[in-house]
C-alpha cells in the first residue's frame, strides 16, 4: 500500500499488536539519523557519555576508543548489557556498518534511552 501503515489503517484493515508500539515505530522513522552523528571530540564534550562498541570482539581488541564498553551485537538485549547501559548517560554507538548503527540507535530510542548518538 503506497500510504504505508496510515493508509492501511485508513482503509479499515486490521492492525494487530500494540498500537503504542506501532506509533513509536512511526515516530522513530521520523528521526533525522544524520543529526545523531558525532565525532570523538564532541562526544567527550558531553556532560555524561558512554561509548558502546558493538563491533566484533576481534575488531574491538585490535583497537577501540579508550574507555569504550564492548557489547556483542548478538547479546545486545541481554540483562547484563541492559543493566550496564545507564539511561542518564549519552550513549555513543560504535559499529562498522552505518545501517547497523542506525538500527541499534533506533532500538535504544524505542527502549527510552533519551540521548543516543552514532559515532562518526
Amino acid at each position: 500500500m503506497k500510504d504505508g501503515i496510515k493508509g492501511w489503517k485508513k482503509a479499515g484493515f486490521p492492525v494487530v499488536g500494540q498500537l503504542e508500539l506501532l506509533n513509536d515505530l512511526i515516530d522513530v522513522n521520523k528521526i533525522d539519523f544524520a543529526a545523531l552523528l558525532i565525532n570523538e571530540k564532541d562526544a567527550k564534550a558531553l556532560k555524561n557519555y558512554t561509548f558502546v562498541d558493538f563491533r566484533d570482539k576481534s575488531k574491538y581488541d585490535k583497537g577501540h576508543i579508550k574507555g569504550a564498553n564492548h557489547v556483542d551485537y548478538a547479546n545486545m538485549f541481554s540483562k547484563p548489557m541492559m543493566e550496564e547501559l545507564n539511561k542518564s548517560n549519552s550513549l555513543i554507538i560504535i559499529h562498522d556498518e552505518p545501517a547497523v548503527a542506525g538500527v541499534i540507535a533506533a532500538t535504544l530510542k524505542l527502549m527510552d534511552y533519551p540521548d543516543i548518538y552514532i559515532f562518526n
